[in-house]
């Protein structure tokens, strides 16, 4: 092995005797990690492993062997790159580019050499802080302060809770109010509005009645765990005959006894420690009935659930998924995000330039206070995302969907989603757009939760009272959840898609079975196709929406594309490739996505990249000249990738765009995924990812019978022509720059 006299002085090795110096991992003196991924840096040189190396056909662990480099093995490059959490050199021969990877992280190089500068040509020497002007949009005033009941709430007449209004007004669950203040009597606090006093949060009892959206909206008071679930359904007592009480204790006074057999309406479910609960009306009063026994590791049920749905003979009790928790290592983790973002402002000053356009893109952070620490602690996150916008003077904030998980009762979810927009409130000084995702709706309680019925999703009448007055005005399209926003004084127009384009629409208290598609004109027939928590959907007048938008552009203006579930190819009729997403939302997208697809297609010079989120993993794809960006979950315990314990770091973007180099850097706040796969028959047997039920081993042993022995297929299963046969999924993880 012959190693230049320069390399031998400049790393100090002793090569007499075998040298054990090759053994061991050389540290470069200008090893630069803030490289950004996917960025190459051509400059050339040679390099000498000092172990077994072996190139790739891509810049991914996963990706195809190409050739192996034994230890001190000259190897002559062209390239250097950052990607999948290594360092690459780029080797070109033949006319056919390999790349080897060289080291794990910064300053440890599996080798060595002769051209140790790792910097990416984007990185300023000397960084300042970029003066930006702040655009004016629409503000709230400050005498705007709505609420949002989440719950049916009747007016009062003073600050007393008996002085009830005479007729009775109610203020139904997820209608708005603008109130004047704040009055407080007895713990319990009134909000002051033109109709009445109206009851907002009993602090005895530490619980809320609605949030509040307001610029004056103070840090969420979490409420602790309730006791009673408004939910409407059927039941009958199978087993034995129960007596009904005047309240959900056996020690309450006796109102009489229902026989076994008997059918039941019931409007609620209350738990106490050991049973749980029945209210129903009887002489236009609430009783309660006892209908299961609650132990340990044991549940005894006096009856079966009827619900109405052949699909469904039980319900799952609401109270299943409230173990509320407090945040675990809560000083540690506020001290690492604070670190780490400190970090990302430094990153960004190197590279930000007059003209770059700085979006900060958050997803997937599923937020619930009631379920678990980890659905707890994005609020955090939020929260600090709004800081680090307000504080860096970002153009815009992006929330891409599933805001929340929705996964609770629409009481809980209301507060939910309310709190988590007030988190993202910076009251006008940036910009925030939301797109909505499957869960924001709560639809999936009502799909995994409530036996299909719609008493407990929010409809878009709700939705659009929680997010009026924190989402930028012009931003939204009236009353729908996409829309368009031009920021001020920039070439970079930002449009947000809702990929879940499903009217409310409900048939006897369920979701409506019957559907006919446009411009498909087929006919389904299934009750999952009007759920927007399981059909991925762009209905006509979007779509026409979105091309005349993007017709209006001027020649020299560019525009970023969000939708929070991604867009489904007019050709191959199933998602980008090698794009990885769950088959069912994407290859079988309904609505009119051809046109949608190639309306962007069309406008590829104008159109910077598509960003999605909702597969929970970082992937990218290039397609028709259009970047394809995937983003991973802002939430810890749902990332497909999730390996190690990364629950003290969310993970959300900086997307810094160069309209003039038509370049898009992006940089990673916490969390990145790499490359990865999964294989298909343990992706079918464990599910979508989405249903929070913990299958028993005998309902896994169904379904995987199933899988070897399937059903005949219906008419609609028939159309889809067996689009999910992608056997092995795979993703190729954070990359950091693209060209466009």
């Amino acid at each position: 092995m012959i190693i230049p006299y320069v390399l031998v002085s400049q790393y100090g090795l002793n090569l007499d005797n075998g040298s054990d110096d090759m053994t061991r991992k050389v540290r470069s003196t200008d090893f630069d990690d803030q490289m950004l991924d996917g960025q190459p840096v051509w400059q050339s040189g040679q390099f000498w492993p000092i172990h077994l190396l072996v190139s790739r056909k891509s810049a991914n662990q996963g990706a195809q062997r190409i050739q192996s480099y034994r230890r001190g093995h000259l190897v002559s490059y062209q390239g250097k790159l950052k990607s999948d959490g290594r360092f690459w050199l780029i080797i070109i021969k033949n006319g056919a580019i390999s790349y080897l990877p060289v080291a794990r992280r910064a300053g440890q190089l599996w080798g060595m050499d002769s051209n140790p500068v790792w910097r990416s040509p984007n990185v300023n020497q000397h960084p300042t802080l970029m003066e930006t002007s702040k655009p004016n949009y629409p503000a709230i005033q400050p005498a705007t302060r709505s609420f949002v009941a989440a719950q049916p709430l009747s007016f009062r007449t003073s600050a007393n809770w008996s002085a009830l209004a005479s007729p009775t007004k109610i203020l139904t669950a997820g209608e708005q109010i603008v109130y004047r203040k704040i009055v407080s009597n007895q713990q319990i606090d009134y909000l002051v509005t033109a109709d009445g006093y109206l009851p907002y949060a009993d602090n005895r009892q530490k619980h809320r009645f609605g949030v509040l959206l307001s610029p004056t909206s103070q840090s969420v008071r979490f409420d602790e765990a309730t006791r009673c679930y408004q939910l409407n359904g059927v039941f009958q007592f199978t087993k034995r005959e129960v007596i009904a009480y005047t309240a959900p204790d056996l020690a309450a006074p006796v109102v009489g006894q229902l026989d076994k057999g008997t059918i039941v309406k019931y409007t609620g479910k209350c738990r106490t420690r050991h049973r749980g609960w029945l209210r129903i009306n009887f002489n236009q009063q609430s009783v309660y009935v006892p209908f299961v026994t609650l132990y340990p590791h044991h549940r005894h049920y006096y009856g079966v659930e009827i619900t109405g749905s052949k699909l469904v003979t039980r319900l799952t009790e609401p109270w299943q998924y409230t173990n509320q928790t407090g945040l675990v290592n809560a000083h540690r983790r506020q001290s690492a995000l604070k670190a780490q973002s400190r970090q990302l402002a430094t990153v960004l000053g190197r590279i930000r330039q007059p003209e770059t356009v700085v979006i900060g893109l958050m997803t997937d952070t599923h937020f619930d206070a009631s379920q678990s620490s980890t659905t707890r602690q994005t609020y955090t996150d939020l929260r600090n995302f709004r800081q680090f916008a307000v504080d860096n003077q970002l153009d815009a904030m992006i929330m891409n969907g599933d805001l929340i998980d929705g996964n609770q009762t629409l009481a809980r979810s209301i507060l939910d989603m309310g709190d988590a927009l007030n988190a993202l409130d910076t009251h006008s000084q940036v910009p925030l757009m939301v797109s909505l995702g499957n869960h924001d709706d709560n639809s999936g309680f009502a799909r995994y939760v409530n036996g299909y019925r719609t008493e407990q999703v929010m409809t878009t009448h709700i939705l659009q009272n929680l997010r009026h007055s924190i989402i930028t005005s012009e931003s939204d399209v009236h009353n729908e959840f996409y829309g368009h926003l031009s920021l001020a004084g920039k070439r970079v127009h930002l449009i947000v898609l809702n990929a879940f384009d499903i009217p409310d629409e409900a048939e006897n208290g369920y979701f409506k079975r019957d559907f006919d598609d446009q411009p498909t004109g087929i006919h389904w027939t299934g009750i999952l196709q009007n759920i927007r928590h399981s059909r991925s959907r762009f209905a006509q007048a979007q779509v026409k929406w979105l091309a005349r938008t993007l017709n209006a552009l001027g020649e020299d203006q560019q525009v970023l594309i969000f939708s929070h579930a991604t867009i489904r190819s007019d050709n191959a009729r199933q998602a980008v490739t090698p794009f990885w997403t769950y088959d069912w939302f994407v290859n079988n997208q309904q609505g009119d996505y051809a046109s949608l697809y190639r309306t962007i297609v069309d406008h590829r010079r104008q159109v910077i990249a598509v960003m999605s989120g909702h597969t929970h993993v970082d992937d990218w794809s290039k397609q028709d000249g259009i970047n394809w960006i995937t983003t991973t979950s802002d939430i810890a315990d749902r990332r497909k990738t999730n390996l190690v314990d990364t629950k003290q770091l969310g993970a959300w973007d900086l997307l810094a765009i160069n309209p003039s180099k038509r370049e898009l850097i992006r940089l990673r706040f916490g969390w990145h995924d790499q490359s990865g796969h999964r294989s298909n028959w343990r992706y079918r047997l464990f599910g979508d990812g989405t249903n929070p039920q913990r299958l028993s081993l005998s309902e896994l042993s169904q379904q995987l019978k199933r899988q070897f022995k399937p059903a005949p297929r219906t008419g609609n299963a028939r159309y889809y022509q067996n689009q999910s046969q992608q056997v092995r999924q795979t993703w190729r993880g954070f990359k950091g720059y693209f060209t466009y």
